[in-house]
């Protein structure tokens, strides 16, 4: 497993000097042309803000977290989208520039299938982190089965821990989409309520409904709702990542409360998946138990 990881490792690195090689092209260093000029909307500069958390990230991969993967198979998504656009849609850019910015996407294509793969094979594994680290040793022996109401008292801390994460990663997305409404000033007394795109500002309160209806149901494990919340934080994080971009929008304050809902819905996505994957254990941890038997 460590070999199957390394070349994600490496993957994110080289990834991470794309994003700095990139920022350098579009001349955001000191006394450059885009170093806080306005040029580019002064979105030039979130870059090397990419750079280091990509780091960050593989870091975290590389001491073996599975979690960490889980994150940064989500990111691949977010730079896949995130890159292609931000080559154009922030203004003229250096041909250097636009080529580094498709590299930096056929890169993060190129670690979204192998972290895929890799959490793939750790899927069978009953201890995925200690398969994930990169120097740790795989575990041989086979641990004595634990009684049936050890497992039942397990399953209910389990099942009640997964409830919680999901409800209050959902609360926080939901209080994220409200906090941006209310600072937009659709209050009542406030902006016009439209459906016209300078009106329509307001469809952050449906968002936050709609996400809360539907995690009432996931807590207690219902899949089409685990499921479907999954799709509905998706649909949000690409949602609350682009909006600023497509709208050029500058205050530091709603870019801020779109960041945090773009933050809490891919971490909606990857606490709801690992609840899915995690109620396929018990079955597969029975498998040779019954071939013992």
């Amino acid at each position: 497993m460590a070999g199957a990881l390394r070349p994600v490792v490496l993957l994110m690195l080289f990834a991470s000097i794309l994003f700095v090689v990139d920022g350098v092209f579009d001349g955001v260093y000191p006394g450059g042309p885009a170093w806080f000029t306005g040029r580019y909307d002064n979105l030039a500069e979130i870059s090397y803000v990419f750079a280091i958390i990509n780091t960050i990230v593989a870091i975290m991969v590389a001491r073996g977290s599975e979690r960490s993967l889980q994150s940064r198979i989500g990111l691949s998504v977010f730079f896949l989208i995130e890159r292609p656009i931000t080559a154009f849609a922030l203004g003229t850019k250096p041909i250097e520039s636009i080529v580094t910015h498709f590299a930096t996407a056929g890169v993060e294509l190129l670690i979204l299938v192998t972290a895929l793969r890799v959490w793939r094979l750790g899927n069978a594994a009953p201890d995925v982190d200690a398969l994930f680290a990169l120097d740790g040793s795989s575990p041989t022996g086979a641990k004595p089965e634990p009684s049936t109401d050890a497992v039942r008292r397990r399953s209910d801390s389990v099942a009640r821990r997964n409830a919680w994460l999901i409800g209050g990663v959902t609360l926080a997305l939901a209080l994220a989409l409200v906090a941006d409404g209310v600072y937009e000033g659709y209050v009542p007394g406030g902006k016009t309520w439209t459906t016209a795109s300078d009106g329509s500002g307001w469809i952050v309160y449906l968002f936050a409904v709609v996400a809360l209806i539907v995690a009432a149901r996931a807590v207690h494990g219902k899949k089409l709702a685990l499921r479907l919340l999954i799709g509905i934080a998706l649909i949000l994080f690409i949602e609350r990542s682009f909006t600023p971009f497509s709208m050029r929008e500058q205050d530091p304050i709603v870019l801020a409360l779109h960041s945090v809902g773009a933050f809490a819905s891919l971490a909606v996505a990857l606490v709801t998946a690992g609840v899915i994957r995690g109620g396929a254990a018990p079955h597969r941890a029975s498998v040779p138990t019954l071939e013992a038997a």
